[in-house]
């Protein structure tokens, strides 16, 4: 298990804990609140694990790889963030195909592109928001997000040209 999950899960019990002696109203109000927002949002959560799930079944990483070297451009960098918003898992899986990604000779403005869009966009992730944020405003920001990826990406290739002169 997370060691981060199990640290965050201690403070928050300690905090319950101490809340439901000195406050109890303050911790039923947070108990109530949290039931409302995980059946608002267990839905949403299911139907994009559902999907996540799926997707990282369906890509190759040597088949991608392929558009996204170098020779590819700024169109390496743009399917690098489209890449990223379906890419699913966690961490431990996405970093480590991001280095798979470098190793097959993709451009790095491409990889930065890919994980950026993961960690900023990723689709099967963002249905999660609706609940919270509202479409408007998750949609937006998955826009602005994604257009970040690519200008970053293509940041990250110029920067590399200009110090390996």
């Amino acid at each position: 298990m997370d060691k981060v999950l199990v640290g965050v899960a201690a403070v928050t019990t300690a905090a319950y804990i101490g809340y439901s002696i000195y406050r109890p109203h303050t911790a039923q109000e947070g108990i109530a609140s949290t039931a409302s927002m995980l059946m608002q949002a267990a839905p949403w959560i299911i139907v994009s694990m559902l999907a996540a799930g799926l997707i990282s079944q369906i890509l190759d990483t040597h088949v991608i790889a392929r558009y996204l070297g170098p020779q590819s451009g700024f169109m390496g960098i743009v399917t690098g963030a489209l890449f990223g918003l379906v890419g699913t898992g966690s961490r431990w899986a996405v970093y480590p195909l991001a280095a798979g990604l470098l190793g097959a000779d993709a451009s790095p403005g491409a990889v930065f592109a890919f994980l950026t869009s993961w960690q900023l966009v990723s689709l099967p992730r963002v249905p999660a928001e609706f609940p919270f944020l509202g479409v408007r405003f998750t949609i937006l920001r998955a826009v602005f997000s994604f257009a970040m990826a690519i200008f970053g990406g293509t940041l990250m290739n110029l920067g590399l040209n200009w110090f390996s002169r």
